[in-house]
């Protein structure tokens, strides 16, 4: 389940000679959506098109970006804004991997892709331009986009993986995941893991990048604090002992990761269950 908290929408009218401003910070994945009237994104000393009904995605790891749009004539924008882990969640859902077509986003310290929306996409820009006041449909309107864009199967992208192409070398990537997890208090080493499925270093960190989005290293952090949340409400254990069933050798080290994940301690996430 996605909280709506991770996902934020902005409507914009955007008037004749007026411009609107709108800021967005690095590490942030922004869908700016056009209804039936185009705008313009000035850049620097050169103004981007944004036609009617099209899409534009972009992402930048390091930079901040205040574009402040313009229009001919009024038109309408929709801004669909969240972060990449919250983006990996989509694409990923309930398989935990990308589709490889798809993982171009991930590639790369900033992305910029320009496409035609969908029919789909644009019957929901329209209903949500022109029903601003319905929040249930909104909401409803808005994860119908995300799902359409990022999870169809006619989404060409421009990364492809050779190393993947090969179906024995995907096999062993997901071996390697089941392997990375089936012990989390003696988790393997990169290079025990790399001898186990019998793939080269480079290839495996490579291929589990591509395959689920991201390094082996943050994967199994976030697996970790995942189970470290499943085990806290089931209630039957104290906080040191769920720190050694998933390896941590330090309290304090399991304290501060779960902290840095959910922004509440350990400890204070149990007694808030109560």
């Amino acid at each position: 389940m996605i909280s709506d908290n991770n996902i934020s929408i902005d409507i914009h009218s955007v008037r004749e000679n007026k411009s609107v401003a709108r800021f967005f910070p690095s590490e942030s994945i922004n869908v700016l959506l056009s209804d039936q009237q185009a705008l313009e994104i000035p850049m620097g000393p050169r103004s981007v098109p944004l036609p009617p009904h099209s899409v534009y995605i972009f992402y930048d790891e390091k930079r901040d970006f205040t574009f402040n749009f313009q229009a001919s004539q009024e038109a309408s924008l929709v801004i669909i804004s969240m972060t990449i882990d919250t983006l990996h969640h989509i694409i990923a859902q309930g398989t935990d991997e990308l589709n490889f077509s798809q993982s171009a986003i991930f590639q790369k310290d900033s992305y910029h892709h320009f496409e035609p929306a969908s029919t789909t996409v644009k019957r929901c820009v329209h209903e949500i331009v022109t029903n601003q006041n319905n929040h249930l449909l909104i909401e409803a309107k808005k994860f119908a986009i995300l799902d359409d864009y990022f999870n169809n199967k006619s989404l060409k992208m421009t990364y492809k993986c050779p190393f993947l192409n090969q179906k024995e070398n995907v096999e062993k990537v997901r071996a390697a995941k089941d392997y990375l997890i089936k012990d989390l208090q003696e988790s393997p080493t990169i290079k025990s893991l790399a001898k186990e499925v019998a793939l080269n270093e480079y290839n495996l960190k490579t291929g589990f990048k591509e395959i689920y989005g991201k390094t082996i290293h943050s994967y199994l952090k976030e697996y970790k604090m995942a189970k470290a949340r499943e085990l806290i409400l089931k209630k039957e254990y104290q906080i040191a002992e769920i720190a050694d069933q998933l390896g941590y050798t330090n309290v304090s080290h399991f304290i501060d990761a779960f902290k840095k994940k959910y922004g509440i301690t350990p400890k204070k996430f149990e007694l808030s269950l109560v």
